[in-house]
C-alpha cells in the first residue's frame, strides 16, 4: 500500500505536529501526512484523568507541564489557540534536604552555613557569566569549546564548588532539571542548555517570564490534539511507526511498519535522536548526525501525580516545593531516597496534588523495586516534607518515561566529546530530510517552547524549497519564528541581564536556589 503526499513527518509530538500546522497555515494546498508511532499524539506530553476531592475526576499532566511568557513560541501557540495559562502556586515555606539529610523548611533563605551559601552564590555567578560565551546555534564554536566539551559537568562541579553542601544542592537541582547526572553529561552541553534559555535562573524561577511559572488549563497534551485537528485528523496516521527512510534525487519514501510506503517531495525527521537512531536509512545519514545520535542517550525520569481531599501543605503554610538529594534510604540497591523535587499540582478547579520526580540514578533504582515499595518511599517521604497528612491519598499515578515505547526516556543531554556534532547533527538537511524536535531547538531547547521552534524551523526549510515565495528572509534564517506574539510590556527584558544588574538582594538570590527544579520537557 502507497500514499502520495508533498510532505511527510515522522513523529506526532509537538514539534512535529507544529512542523505540519505551519506548513498547513503557509500553504493549504500542501498535501501532509504524519505518522505517529504510537496510538496517541503528545509525544512527551500526556495528560491524564485522575480521582479527586468530593470523588470527582480532574485531569493532571503527567510529562511536559510549564510555560513561560519568555518562551515566545509556546505563548503563540496558545494565543492562537485560545488555551488559558495559570501561575505554579508557591506562596509559603520551602523545604530543602541536602548535606546532613536534615529536613529544613524556609521562606527566603535555608539554614545552610554562611559558606554554603557564598559557595552558591559564587557558582551561580560563574555559570551565568560563562553561558554567556557559548552560542547554542553552534556550542562547540566557542573559544573554550572544546575545553569545555571534554569535561564533564560533575568535573566542573567539583572544580567550582568547596562544600558538600553546596555541591549536594547543585547536583540535586541538576539532576531535577536534565534528568541526568552530572557525570552523564558534558560541562559545554550544560552551559549550552543554560545558554538556550537565557540562564540558570530562567530556567530554576517561579516569577513571570521563568521557566516554571505557568501552567496550561486543562493540560498540554491538547495542544497537539489540537494541532492535529488543525492539520486534519485524517492525514495524522497513529499506530504508523517508520522504520526505513530511503532517498532518491527526485522524492523520498518512508516505509512504515504496518506495511504503508508514503511516498513525498520532503520529509521531516521530530523523532527524538535516540528513537531515529533505529530507522533505517538509505542512502544513511551524515556521519555527523550518526555520532550525535550515538552520544545523546535519555535521561530517566518517573513523575508521579498524588492527589489529595485538601491542599493540607497550604494550610500549613507550605509551598508544597521541595528540593532534595534523596534523603536517607533503608531499601537494598538504593543509595538514597526516591525524591529530587516536589511541587504543588492542585488544579484551576480546585482539585487538591502534589507531583514528585524521581530523576537520575535514583529513577534507575527505584525503577527496580516493586510498585508498592516505590509508592511507600514516596509517601513517606511526602510526609517527612508536610507532615502525616501526605500519607493519605485518594489517587497515585506514576509515569516512567523510560518505559514509554517509541520514547524510551525524558530529556535528551549529550556525552563528552560529542558536542563538535551537535549544531550539523541535529538542525543541518540531509537530502530531503529536514529535522525538528525540541532536542535541536534553538531557544529553550528541551522544553516544548523549543519543539514548536524547531518544527516551525524545519516547516520553513521546506517551504523555502517548496514554495520560496512564502517565507521572508527573517523567518528563514530563524529570527521572526512567532512575531504575532508579544509578551506584556511589564514582562520584557533582555534575557542576558545578569542578577546584579537587576538589583535582586543576596537574600533572593541565595534562597532562590531551592525554588524550583525543571520540569519532564523542560
Amino acid at each position: 500500500m502507497e500514499k502520495h503526499v508533498d510532505v511527510a513527518v515522522i513523529g506526532g509530538g509537538i514539534s512535529g505536529l507544529s512542523a505540519a500546522y505551519h506548513l498547513h497555515k503557509k500553504d493549504p494546498g500542501l498535501k501532509i501526512c504524519v505518522l505517529e508511532a504510537k496510538d496517541r499524539v503528545g509525544g512527551r506530553t500526556l495528560t491524564l484523568p485522575l480521582k479527586c476531592k468530593d470523588g470527582g475526576i480532574d485531569h493532571w499532566d503527567l510529562g511536559g507541564q510549564w510555560v513561560s511568557t519568555s518562551q515566545k513560541d509556546i505563548m503563540a501557540l496558545l494565543q492562537e489557540f485560545g488555551l488559558e495559562t495559570y501561575p505554579q502556586f508557591t506562596t509559603g515555606s520551602k523545604v530543602l534536604q541536602v548535606g546532613s539529610a536534615k529536613v529544613q523548611r524556609f521562606k527566603w533563605i535555608p539554614s545552610l552555613s554562611p559558606i554554603v551559601l557564598i559557595d552558591l552564590l559564587f557558582f551561580i555567578w560563574k555559570v551565568e557569566r560563562l553561558q554567556k560565551q557559548v552560542d547554542h546555534g553552534d556550542p562547540y564554536n566557542c573559544s573554550r569549546g572544546e575545553e569545555w566539551d571534554t569535561k564533564t559537568l560533575e568535573t566542573f562541579l567539583k572544580e567550582s564548588l568547596w562544600t558538600r553542601g553546596a555541591y549536594e544542592t547543585i547536583a540535586a537541582l541538576i539532576r531535577s532539571l536534565i534528568t541526568m547526572e552530572p557525570s552523564q553529561i558534558s560541562t559545554l552541553y550544560f552551559l549550552s542548555t543554560v545558554s538556550s534559555a537565557g540562564g540558570l535562573m530562567a530556567m530554576q524561577e517561579t516569577n513571570e517570564d521563568s521557566a516554571q511559572s505557568l501552567k496550561v488549563k486543562g493540560g498540554t497534551q491538547q495542544i497537539s490534539k489540537i494541532l492535529a485537528e488543525k492539520v486534519g485528523t485524517d492525514n495524522v496516521l497513529l499506530e504508523h511507526a517508520v522504520t526505513k527512510v530511503i532517498q532518491s534525487e527526485e522524492s523520498i519514501q518512508l516505509k512504515c511498519q504496518n506495511g504503508l510506503t508514503v511516498s513525498c517531495k520532503r520529509a521531516v525527521m521530530a523523532a527524538p535522536p535516540m528513537v531515529a537512531r533505529q530507522i533505517q536509512f538509505e542512502p544513511q545519514l551524515s556521519l555527523q548526525r550518526r555520532e550525535i545520535e550515538k552520544w545523546m542517550p535519555f535521561g530517566n525520569c518517573i513523575k508521579v501525580v498524588i492527589t489529595y481531599e485538601e491542599a493540607f501543605w497550604k494550610s500549613n503554610g507550605q509551598s508544597g516545593e521541595a528540593l532534595t538529594y534523596g534523603g536517607p534510604s533503608d531499601i537494598s540497591g538504593c543509595d538514597v531516597g526516591p525524591l529530587s523535587g516536589v511541587f504543588d499540582a492542585t488544579t484551576p478547579k480546585g482539585s487538591p496534588a502534589l507531583v514528585a520526580f524521581l530523576s537520575g540514578d535514583q529513577a534507575i533504582q527505584w525503577s527496580r523495586q516493586k510498585a508498592h515499595t516505590r509508592k511507600n518511599a514516596v509517601l513517606k517521604s511526602l510526609t517527612d516534607f508536610f507532615g502525616s497528612q501526605a500519607e493519605t491519598c485518594l489517587d497515585y499515578f506514576e509515569k516512567d518515561w523510560s518505559e514509554e515505547l517509541f520514547i524510551e526516556g525524558a530529556l535528551a543531554g549529550v556525552s563528552t566529546g560529542a558536542m563538535r556534532n551537535f549544531a550539523a547533527g541535529l538542525r543541518e538537511p540531509q537530502g530531503r530530510l529536514h529535522f525538528a524536535g525540541a532536542d535541536g531547538a534553538i531557544e529553550w531547547d528541551g522544553y516544548m517552547s523549543g519543539g514548536v521552534q524547531a518544527g516551525i524551523r524545519a516547516a520553513t526549510e521546506i517551504l523555502h524549497q517548496l514554495r520560496p515565495g512564502s517565507v521572508s528572509s527573517g523567518e528563514l534564517f530563524g529570527t521572526a519564528y512567532s512575531p504575532s506574539y508579544k509578551a506584556p510590556q511589564h514582562l520584557r527584558r533582555k534575557v542576558e541581564q545578569s542578577y546584579m544588574t537587576r538589583g535582586l538582594s543576596f537574600a533572593i538570590l541565595v534562597g532562590v536556589i531551592s525554588l524550583l527544579y525543571g520540569s519532564l520537557y523542560r
